[in-house]
């Protein structure tokens, strides 16, 4: 039964920490700036526009990027556990389950998901402080994740390259 369930989750897994790894990268890169952007120009744009598109077309992309981190740190895991109890591939597994998740706990155990979650959802004016913490914070925890997911994605493209080499060797 584990051997059937091996190569599914393991694409899954890989499939999806490589999606959310893009979407970390792509965040760093041009939504992190945009958001700070916002912040720092002093305007009301981002206090009176980011609610509002949260709650008519946000919610549907934001329901589906959730889903999508979510199922990437279940895949992650899945294949940990998979891994373990076929008793193959259990360092690349250990890394990726690890890194698959680690992302997720630093997202929210630094206090940046909080931070995150008032600036985007504060309906008036964000004070200086705030958005100083937030805007210091944007690009280099979203660059973290990106890198962490990146480590956990390498670490699940090992697995097929393994599997060929002893089949060579």
């Amino acid at each position: 039964m584990t051997d059937r369930l091996f190569w599914p989750i393991w694409f899954l897994a890989a499939l999806l920490t490589g999606l959310v790894a893009g979407f970390m990268l792509g965040h760093a890169l041009i939504l992190a700036q945009f958001l700070d952007w916002l912040l720092l120009s002093r305007t009301p744009a981002l206090s009176q526009a980011y609610p509002s598109f949260r709650d008519s077309a946000g919610r549907s992309g934001l329901g589906a990027y959730y889903a999508v981190a979510g199922l990437q740190v279940a895949g992650t895991s899945a294949f940990l556990l998979v891994s373990l109890v076929a008793r193959r591939h259990r360092a690349a597994a250990l890394v990726a389950g690890v890194a698959g998740a680690l992302w997720l706990a630093v997202h929210y155990a630094s206090g940046f998901g909080a931070l995150e979650a008032s600036v985007l959802r504060s309906a008036r004016g964000i004070p200086r402080e705030v958005a100083g913490r937030f805007v210091g914070w944007n690009t280099p925890i979203h660059f973290l994740h990106a890198l962490t997911l990146t480590v956990a994605l390498a670490a699940l493209l090992s697995v097929p390259l393994a599997a060929l080499r002893r089949r060579r060797g």
